[in-house]
């Protein structure tokens, strides 16, 4: 065992310590999220029963004959070669105290990766576990990285990818329970599964009030193809740079996003580090990030508190989602020509509403539908205009659509960037119209930065009593 390619791990379970030894890239996740080995002193949390998992696939090869807990590679493989014998449940099962048991089995031997769902029939104490690695160092080159992800932006050696898999759905499961037990959007599955047909396996209803809802018709036994995910390394996020960096979108647009999301009224522009209600009942944290967190869903009843670095990681991890949701409406080659500033006006609208209401929905986006071809033509000057929402009735909405465009000005030519302004000016003074005292006074001097050329970004903290 060469010990340059191992790296010593803490695991803490229950009331307990145990120094154990990951081979580099392996990787191992439970409800808290994934863990990889990348270097020595790194911390693991689990359950007493996961532990026992660990050390079970850790045991499928005696690195050097010793009584260590070492995980490698090769202890994956094994773990892999089991399955295929129909052995995997049954030698992770003997390693389990207690009421636990074994149920669903995977692997996937073109990932490198095995998974089991360990339960005593109660969800809270029951978890899925998967161990996997990857074979790319750091010294993979960007464009060798690229045809793995299919995308520039998904190289980036802090980004975790997940490959796409094939799944047979279970009783009761839809199109809709999968997107939001994998964090994707349900267009990214019907993307992925380009013979799913409307009106025959899904129905989409669009409503007024900005909620589009699907009827999924899948049966149980139906194969079909979870895309790629992308998630972000822990800690891997310590500043704006980092996550631009990462995402490849624009501080600018970072920053006048973050300077009129929704937040507490005692910080305006600033990270909520306290579970709050977004206004709608839906429980809320960080910079409007409402998925998970550590694995487990936000909840308005047990309400957690993160720091302003977990913050800027869930900023991170939800504008990585939001890019690979719009890549898969608009296709990858297309969006990757867009200047970066255009790219993140684009992606602030599926960050907003996502794909269905922020795209399609024809009572409110009509225009939206425009972008793809004008995307594909590379006219960003009309890209810019169509992220607009048409009837959008919420004022605050209106007034982000407007200083959304002015931040997408930023890479236009000045002859791109004034007749786009001329073709957005009536939208301006209607959505002007409609405010007052410091909301109007913020929103004009912006308008009037743009034409004088200041499209760098508006930068403005608006303050929660102003709205």
């Amino acid at each position: 065992m060469a010990d340059n390619i191992f790296v010593t791990v803490n695991i803490k379970f229950g009331r307990n310590n145990q120094v154990v030894k990951m081979e580099k890239g392996t990787s191992f996740q439970n409800k808290s999220g994934i863990f990889t080995a990348e270097k020595d002193g790194m911390t693991i949390s689990m359950n007493n029963y996961q532990m026992q998992v660990f050390e079970a696939v850790a045991n499928n090869f005696k690195e050097n004959n010793t009584d260590e807990i070492i995980l490698s590679k090769k202890d994956i493989d094994i773990a892999v070669q089991k399955y295929s014998a129909g052995q995997l449940g049954k030698d992770l099962g003997e390693f389990l105290k207690g009421n636990y048991k074994i149920k669903n089995p995977k692997a996937f031997k073109d990932e490198n990766k095995i998974s089991a769902y360990v339960t005593n029939g109660r969800p809270s104490t029951s978890a899925v576990l998967s161990f996997k690695y990857d074979n790319q160092t750091d010294n993979v080159k960007p464009s060798q990285q690229s045809q793995e992800t299919g995308s520039v932006f998904f190289n980036n050696s802090n980004i975790i990818v997940d490959k796409p898999f094939r799944y047979t759905l279970k009783n009761g499961e839809t199109l809709m329970s999968l997107a939001k037990e994998y964090e994707l959007d349900t267009y990214q599955i019907i993307a992925a599964n380009p013979q799913l047909k409307e009106g025959v396996d899904y129905k989409v209803r669009y409503r007024k009030n900005n909620l589009a809802i699907m009827n999924c018709f899948l049966k149980e036994g139906t194969t079909i193809t979870i895309p790629a995910r992308y998630s972000v390394k822990k800690g891997s996020v310590k500043n704006f740079n980092d996550l631009c960096k990462i995402t490849g979108l624009s501080r600018g647009y970072i920053e006048d996003m973050l300077a009129i999301i929704e937040v507490n009224p005692k910080h305006p522009g600033k990270p909520d580090l306290r579970t709050y209600n977004d206004g709608y009942g839906m429980p809320t944290i960080g910079y409007g990030h409402t998925g998970k967190v550590n694995g487990k869903p936000l909840s308005l009843k047990n309400r957690i508190n993160i720091t302003e670095t977990d913050a800027l990681q869930l900023l991170a991890d939800d504008l990585l989602k939001h890019e690979a949701m719009v890549m898969a409406y608009l296709g990858k080659e297309n969006y990757e020509k867009a200047p970066a500033s255009v790219k993140s006006a684009i992606v602030d609208v599926a960050y907003n509403k996502g794909i269905w209401d922020g795209f399609l929905n024809p009572y409110h986006n009509q225009s939206t539908k425009n972008i793809k071809s004008d995307l594909k033509k590379g006219d960003y000057a009309a890209v810019l205009y169509d992220t607009k929402r048409m009837n959008t009735p919420n004022r605050g909405l209106r007034r982000r659509n407007v200083y959304r465009f002015i931040s997408g000005l930023t890479d236009l030519t000045p002859s791109k960037r004034d007749d786009a302004i001329k073709k957005m000016n009536g939208y301006y003074l209607t959505v002007l119209k409609s405010l007052k005292g410091a909301e109007y006074k913020y929103l004009k001097n912006a308008w009037e930065n743009a034409k004088a050329g200041k499209t760098t970004g508006y930068r403005i903290q608006i303050a929660q009593k102003d709205r």
